[in-house]
């Protein structure tokens, strides 16, 4: 599991986190008008939302007179958090790469992080995977373009309308594009080995939390 310099590397992803979701936070004059605050804090503290978003509600409603109920929405909030702050809550935030945000109690953190950590962990081993799954797919459509590639200048190779030099040439090309070939399927070769590798550390630890 990931001691203390991950979550100190948490830290930093929430500001990024934080300044993602304000952005993302306006309100219009039926929502502002209409609202349930208890319901949005609720909400907000149950998806992981900093509670600092409340600024940006009343920056929104401000336009329409209308002013956040605070202490409703800290009600709600404060609802949310016990929803959010355990360690399954963790294991999922953490498995599909949510950005802990820090706003859990000192005393709900704990639990929270013993589920975010390992579930942070296997979202980092699925996205190298992704990666090395893109590399993979990336080199054999490039092989498949240049065996396309060679096919024609075989072709060209030996028609009667092509020249000495012309042979010269195509032959130079197609011996290049064989080389380029074997590069490629080194990279998909090492991609496919480091890919079963990761999958194999991702189902252990898989198999070693049940959340």
């Amino acid at each position: 599991m990931i001691k203390l310099p991950f979550n100190k590397l948490l830290v930093i992803c929430a500001a990024v986190a934080v300044a993602v979701v304000q952005g993302c936070s306006s309100m219009n004059q039926s929502e502002c008008v209409h609202a349930d605050w208890q319901l949005i804090g609720q909400a907000d503290a149950s998806k992981g939302v900093h509670s600092s978003v409340l600024d940006e509600y009343r920056h929104d409603c401000a336009e329409y007179a209308v002013v956040p109920a605070r202490e409703d929405y800290h009600l709600g909030y404060q609802q949310g958090l016990k929803q959010f702050c355990t360690r399954s809550s963790g294991f999922f935030q953490g498995k599909k790469g949510s950005k802990y945000q820090g706003i859990c109690p000192a005393v709900m953190e704990a639990a929270f992080l013993e589920g975010y950590n390992p579930g942070y962990e296997l979202f980092m081993i699925s996205d190298v995977m992704t990666t090395l799954r893109a590399t993979m797919n990336d080199a054999e459509r490039d092989i498949r373009t240049l065996n396309t590639r060679i096919g024609k200048k075989e072709q060209l190779l030996i028609s009667d309308k092509s020249s000495a030099a012309d042979r010269k040439r195509l032959l130079s090309e197609i011996k290049a594009h064989h080389r380029e070939i074997f590069w490629l399927q080194q990279d998909a070769e090492d991609s496919r080995f480091k890919l079963l590798r990761k999958q194999s550390e991702y189902d252990q630890k898989i198999r070693s939390h049940t959340y």
